[in-house]
């Protein structure tokens, strides 16, 4: 269905109404929405991807058209992208050191040795995996740094 708008003053549009002074479908009336000032609205396609952008519009004598603006460089868009990647990994590795967490507490009250051959307990084991996991969240923090994000 075709919409009808017209520009306010601060570039906002303002859409027809449905109904206007007893009028019923107003809004579908082309011949009394030209004469009232409102323009055939033409839209464009969306961005499906998070990628910030406004939209504003452009005037003619016959339609309205929005016009699509991005709010970041693609350069910015791939940092960000990366850098919240990056930043859910982090929080997977920190949420497996939760869990580890209240392994370690059962295995501090349960000591048992899970390698018979190496004597290694299960507070060990879970210690080794912690250590490993904050290595890799440090290294994930570097690559933010690196993109730009974190100072």
């Amino acid at each position: 269905m075709t919409k009808y708008v017209k520009l306010d003053e601060n570039g906002k549009i303002e859409h027809a109404p449905k109904n206007k002074n007893g009028i019923i479908n107003y809004n579908v009336n082309k011949a009394l929405l030209k004469m009232d000032g409102y323009k055939e609205l033409v839209e464009i396609e969306k961005p499906v991807k998070s990628r910030k952008y406004s939209i504003t519009y452009t005037e003619t004598e016959e339609q309205i058209t929005e016009v699509l603006k991005y709010l970041e460089s693609d350069a910015e868009y791939k940092i960000r992208k990366a850098n919240e990647e990056l930043q859910s990994e982090i929080d997977s590795y920190e949420s497996y050191i939760k869990d580890l967490d209240f392994k370690r507490i059962r295995a501090i009250s349960e000591p048992e040795i899970k390698d018979e051959l190496t004597g290694e307990t299960w507070l060990d084991f879970y210690n080794s995996q912690i250590i490993a996991y904050r290595k890799q969240i440090q290294e994930l923090k570097k690559r933010l740094v690196d993109n730009g994000i974190i100072n």
